[in-house]
């Protein structure tokens, strides 16, 4: 009977934490593995480390689709594939077990809470830019809010032209920067992307140096009438 010539069980306590990569840029599991097999009838080199490093693998393969704050989802998923048949059967070995512990280290906490932290303050940050900062009214009234008492007449319009400036750069370059994308798909080359971007510059200098000619150009009606008197 089979039972008579198959190996005994095997058991691999992997109690050095492995970093499985996450779907979290720039954090990574910490992963512990306990795994019991059956060496086959012919055994080859090496094989504990094998079975240990089929196991990681499959194990990494499927905590990098998770989250840092997945973690203990991302646990009990790998926990579910590494019980799959599929795992558990190999020409060299039979997998009986295998479970995984995943935890994220003290600077990985820190690094996940800092970055959930700047990602908090990007979204109030465009919600006040959407409801607050591109109303000016509203600005001044936060600012006003904000300092308790009720600011002078010069501060009212220094909040006030804060807030049409920010207005007007979207209005002004957002539209203007995706002209300029447009024109720069059909520069493929550095060099003419360069001059490009100096014939851009130049045409800029000469719009802004005419705009000054024809300011200075046009006489005022008081100036016109003060020499007429004269």
């Amino acid at each position: 009977m089979k039972w008579f010539w198959q190996r005994r069980a095997r058991t691999i306590h992997c109690t050095q934490p492995r970093m499985l990569r996450c779907a979290t840029p720039g954090i990574h599991f910490e992963a512990t593995f306990t795994v019991e097999w059956r060496p086959a009838l012919r055994t080859r080199p090496n094989l504990e480390e094998l079975v240990l490093s089929r196991t990681l693998a499959r194990a990494s393969e499927v905590a990098q689709l998770f989250s840092a704050v997945e973690v203990r989802t991302a646990q009990d998923t790998v926990n579910a594939e590494l019980g799959a048949p599929e795992h558990t059967r190999a020409t060299e070995y039979r997998c009986l077990t295998a479970r995984v512990q995943l935890a994220l280290s003290e600077h990985a906490q820190e690094v996940l809470a800092q970055q959930q932290a700047d990602e908090a303050r990007v979204r109030r940050l465009r919600f006040l830019r959407t409801n607050l900062y591109e109303q000016p009214d509203l600005f001044v009234l936060d600012r006003i809010e904000r300092h308790g008492d009720w600011p002078g007449s010069g501060q009212v319009a220094e909040w006030q032209r804060l807030a049409r400036w920010m207005v007007a750069a979207d209005e002004w370059w957002q539209p203007m920067l995706d002209q300029w994308e447009k024109v720069g798909q059909g520069f493929n080359d550095i060099e003419m992307q360069n001059r490009a971007m100096l014939a851009l510059c130049d045409a800029l200098q000469k719009l802004k140096g005419d705009d000054a000619s024809d300011e200075s150009s046009v006489k005022s009606p008081a100036s016109t009438e003060g020499r007429r008197g004269a």
